[in-house]
């Protein structure tokens, strides 16, 4: 017998790759962009396909040399990686206590049982749908009084608080059977000691979506560090990016080669946890 063709299937593969085709083309032609001179951006109209895509010299670093050193006309000797460590000190800095706080805050709305939980719970959910400008006002005024601009901790307060990772971690530790807990009580352990060693192995996947959700809202955020930070040496990579985005500014090459470098770090996070995110959901919350 012949078989029959599933068009459906068929359909959802093109629209697949065509999807796939408008994610990665614009990500390739950043690499490629970052390794082109100047004359040879310009002259690109007159070139045939290939060539316009593809760089003269693919081993001609000396755009991203000039960004990652501070070289480069834009960015007045600051180096680029001085932008990227601070992301990297600020993202860092932010997601341990922005964690701690949401794992510790769904474990307790998703196993004790207490007046108005449910109230509390989507009060707080409540959170995610308040924009950060309708807060910003006040936020920048208490920061300001505790003298914390252009600091590191001054660019973290916002993240400390993280409504959906709490959202998050409390809809998988809620299918977790209480006999695990229960379990653990009896043979003496606290409740720090049940939460940290039964809890927390089975949310591998939650926690490792939380970590790389996490990591990308706090390296892309370029709101509040433009209230918060004026010297040059304090802004994060959002702002460095943003030295380049000038109507006289023609350096392609290079506003290309500081994306790149912005880039690698969330895709060197995501490449690392992509595994874990896997294995993790597929192994994670065990229901009774």
């Amino acid at each position: 017998m012949k078989e029959k063709i599933n068009f459906g299937k068929i359909i959802s593969d093109i629209l697949l790759v065509i999807f796939f085709a408008i994610v990665i083309v614009p990500f390739i032609m950043v690499i490629f962009t970052s390794f082109k001179s100047t004359i040879e951006i310009n002259d690109m109209p007159n070139r045939d396909l290939i060539h316009r895509i593809l760089p003269d010299n693919p081993l001609d670093f000396t755009n991203l040399i000039q960004v990652f050193t501070g070289t480069a006309k834009q960015l007045n000797g600051v180096p680029f990686y001085r932008f990227i460590i601070n992301s990297f000190i600020v993202t860092l800095g932010s997601l341990v206590p922005s964690f701690i706080l949401a794992a510790t805050a769904a474990y307790g709305l998703a196993k004790y049982k207490f007046p108005c939980r449910n109230i509390i719970f989507y009060l707080f959910l409540g959170l995610v749908m308040i924009p950060m400008e309708m807060i910003s006002i006040p936020l920048f005024m208490t920061v300001s009084k505790l003298h914390m601009i252009n600091t590191y901790v001054g660019m973290m307060i916002p993240s400390f608080i993280s409504a959906f990772g709490t959202f998050l971690l409390k809809e998988s530790i809620e299918p977790i059977s209480d006999s695990y807990i229960e379990a653990g009580r009896i043979d003496g352990a606290g409740e720090v000691r049940i939460f940290s060693s039964l809890i927390l192995p089975m949310l591998s996947g939650p926690i490792v979506t939380f970590v790389v959700i996490k990591c990308t809202w706090c390296w892309n955020d370029f709101f509040w560090p433009l209230l918060v930070v004026s010297t040059e040496k304090m802004k994060p990579v959002t702002l460095g990016l943003s030295r380049f985005s000038t109507d006289l500014f023609k350096e392609y090459g290079q506003l290309n080669a500081a994306v790149l470098l912005s880039m690698l770090p969330l895709l060197i996070v995501f490449i690392i946890c992509n595994r874990y995110i896997k294995t993790g959901l597929m192994g994670s919350g065990i229901k009774g």
